[in-house]
């Protein structure tokens, strides 16, 4: 037997008595709708214009039975990555309370509004790409270096601006707002830690224009690279670029780079994704000697997760 489900990104489709019923534990004698067993699980992407239908069957005691699959969806990586978090969502919340149907196909809708990130949000980063906006939220206690203003932020941008043989440019940089204040009061301050947004160029090599395609292109080339390691982490520290992981929006990549003498100079994560069709570079590092961490890859992870795209007209 077929069901259909019908979900929304902010929940707008389902009925207020529903997200308060799924709020609370059902009484023994209750059922708790369907709809709520998975919205609770599901964090979509923003950004996507075409509901994704997902297909998926349960065994007698609620969970799943195989894999979900994706029905349809809309076309570009943004409606992928938001079938993908449909998917997640269904996994997530196995096993489920049942009562009798056993076969589904849930229709998840996306938030009609695909707003960007509110500008007044001192984290938030609107970044345009040529043709394509992205929204983005910085991590807490960074601030936006602006080449325009001159001095200090002039002069960190070209620092950190990648040479022409890299292929990337530059798009948005904050630096720790603690170091920026004392820098525009005169203390020049290296940058303790920084947040970089480029675009990124295939150079010879062409580039897959959706996102799974794009990502096993990247994790085909990087992953052969030495992974981290127990060695990775030995003491003395060890330089390098070690293929971090890879999950459905990214690929990630360990960064560190080492003084003379062995002292950390920089360490951090950086991570690939696509924006639309446009190939993104995503870093965060550290310059105050502090070495490399997991949870910048969850940080950073989350950032591309939470990211909205705003098409060009």
């Amino acid at each position: 037997m077929r069901h259909s489900l019908f979900l929304a990104g902010a929940l707008w489709l389902v009925s207020a008595a529903a997200c308060a019923h799924a709020a609370q534990p059902a009484a023994p004698d209750e059922e708790l709708p369907f709809e709520a067993q998975i919205v609770r699980c599901w964090s979509a992407p923003s950004g996507a214009d075409k509901p994704a239908i997902i297909a998926f069957k349960l065994k007698a005691d609620g969970s799943l039975d195989g894999d979900p699959v994706i029905k349809s969806r809309g076309e570009g990586a943004i409606n992928q990555a938001f079938a993908q978090s449909a998917i997640r969502a269904v996994r997530r919340c196995s096993p489920y309370k049942v009562n009798g149907k056993l076969e589904f196909e849930s229709t998840f809708i996306p938030d009609p509004t695909k707003a960007l990130p509110d500008a007044h949000d001192a984290q938030a980063r609107i970044i345009d790409l040529g043709g394509l906006k992205i929204g983005i939220k910085v991590p807490e206690g960074f601030c936006p270096i602006d080449p325009k203003r001159g001095g200090y932020h002039e002069k960190v941008w070209q620092v950190l601006t990648p040479p022409p043989q890299r292929a990337a440019e530059l798009k948005s940089l904050d630096i720790d707002c603690e170091s920026l204040k004392a820098s525009e009061t005169g203390r020049e301050t290296r940058p303790k830690h920084i947040f970089s947004v480029m675009r990124f160029h295939s150079g010879k090599e062409p580039l897959p224009e959706s996102l799974v395609p794009f990502l096993d292109l990247l994790q085909t080339r990087y992953e052969k690279r030495e992974p981290l390691t127990p060695q990775f982490w030995q003491e003395p520290p060890v330089a390098g670029t070690p293929f971090f992981g890879r999950d459905d929006r990214g690929v990630y990549l360990g960064q560190r780079a080492l003084r003379e003498g062995g002292k950390i100079a920089v360490s951090g994560v950086s991570a690939y994704t696509l924006a639309e069709k446009v190939p993104v570079l995503m870093n965060y590092f550290a310059a105050d000697g502090s070495d490399l961490a997991k949870k910048r890859q969850a940080a950073i992870a989350g950032i591309i997760a939470d990211m909205r795209v705003e098409p060009s007209p």
